[in-house]
């Protein structure tokens, strides 16, 4: 799907999607992990599945001991 005319505030910490963009129909939640890869020389944020982010939190956790 092609978005025109959506403003998007990309950040070093953050990116700030366009108010108009309704993003409910995704089922995106508080919490949810996204990694940054690349595909092709596209960029884009993958949602996590729950397994690999049970796996990613526990090596997180792991080494702040």
């Amino acid at each position: 799907m092609l978005y025109i005319d959506y403003n998007w505030d990309l950040h070093p910490d953050r990116i700030v999607l366009d108010e108009e963009l309704n993003i409910d129909k995704l089922g995106w939640l508080a919490g949810d992990l996204f990694k940054v890869t690349n595909v092709n020389g596209k960029a884009m944020l993958v949602k996590l599945g729950n397994t690999e982010e049970f796996l990613l939190k526990g090596i997180v956790d792991e080494n702040k001991l």
